[in-house]
């Protein structure tokens, strides 16, 4: 899937939650529902970088708009500010790695009243035989 290319503020948000607006819908751009969470929360796996440092994570939406959370060790270790514009670059994922960050990351945002009803259960992907015999 093509990798989305973007630049957004970082900014302070409910509960002292620094994140970034992603300016799309990841299940429209990359057709795939959101995954559980913790608790209710839900949101699409991805990994990347924010400007040149690795990232992995989810994008998560909450009131109509889609959004990343970068927390406190990850600023610090891309050195980024509040206010700061931050170069993005995102693909979707279906790392299991990503999955447990993604879970742990949720922990730290509000989550919605009701979980979302299509949101799918985490599953990764078969591991390819022919690859595992090598």
């Amino acid at each position: 899937m093509a990798k989305a290319r973007f630049e957004s503020e970082l900014f302070e948000g409910h509960k002292g939650v620094c994140a970034v607006i992603v300016p799309f819908d990841p299940e429209e751009r990359w057709g795939q529902k959101p995954v559980r969470l913790a608790g209710r929360r839900h949101g699409w796996l991805v990994r990347g970088s924010v400007n040149g440092t690795k990232y992995d994570g989810y994008i998560g939406d909450r009131w109509g708009r889609f959004f990343i959370a970068l927390d406190d060790e990850f600023r610090d270790e891309a050195n980024l500010k509040v206010g700061d514009t931050l170069a993005l670059v995102l693909e979707p994922t279906k790392s299991e790695r990503t999955y447990a960050k993604a879970r742990a990351q949720s922990q730290f945002t509000t989550q919605p009243g009701k979980p979302r009803p299509d949101a799918v259960a985490f599953s990764s992907p078969k591991p390819n035989k022919a690859r595992a015999r090598r």
